[in-house]
């Protein structure tokens, strides 16, 4: 038992160790990592939380987690093939600087430097573009499946008191000309 401890212990330093020289494979494995735990939170909330009904949490429970599912494989269904691209960009020298010479320390800096970059820019173009449009596509199946017909006319904002507001354009008009301010 203690040889396995040793080994996972010696692992674990192994992985460590591989992101500590990989800073765009920590910086995309730390983002993922995130927004699992996001959903998992957002998720447990929903389960425990009291004032939401049994009956509306029959929707907003697979919604939450149909959202967290579409957030992490649309970051890394963009993520990855961007920083591989990019890295192949680096390497044919699509992208490179005149005193770089190929195989050099400051050549591995750059390619690293370019997979950053594009970790970040997949990781904007992934959640503030596409996730926003597939969970819709995704809530709108879930709200079809599993809603209340009340549910159907309104969703839960991030309000402490969970309050309704409505999702067609003609009551969410008159909602916010009622004094409320987004």
């Amino acid at each position: 038992m203690a040889d396995i401890l040793t080994l996972a212990k010696n692992k674990g330093k192994d992985v460590v160790a591989d992101f500590a020289k990989d800073n765009p494979k920590f910086l995309f494995v730390s983002a993922a990592v995130g927004w699992v735990l996001a959903s998992l939170a957002q998720t447990v909330n929903l389960v425990l939380n009291k004032n939401i009904t049994k009956e509306d949490k029959k929707y907003l429970v697979p919604q939450e987690i149909l959202d967290g599912a579409a957030n992490i494989a649309l970051y890394a269904a963009i993520t990855m093939p961007l920083m591989k691209t990019a890295e192949k960009m680096v390497d044919s020298g699509k992208i490179a600087f005149k005193n770089i010479e190929k195989g050099s320390a400051e050549f591995a800096q750059l390619k690293g430097g370019v997979r950053v970059v594009a970790s970040l820019v997949g990781a904007v173009i992934s959640s503030n573009i596409i996730t926003p449009i597939v969970r819709n596509k995704v809530s709108s199946k879930v709200l079809d499946k599993f809603a209340t017909p009340e549910a159907k006319t309104f969703y839960y904002t991030r309000n402490v008191e969970y309050e309704r507001i409505p999702t067609d354009m003609k009551s969410y008009l008159a909602y916010t000309k009622s004094g409320m301010k987004i």
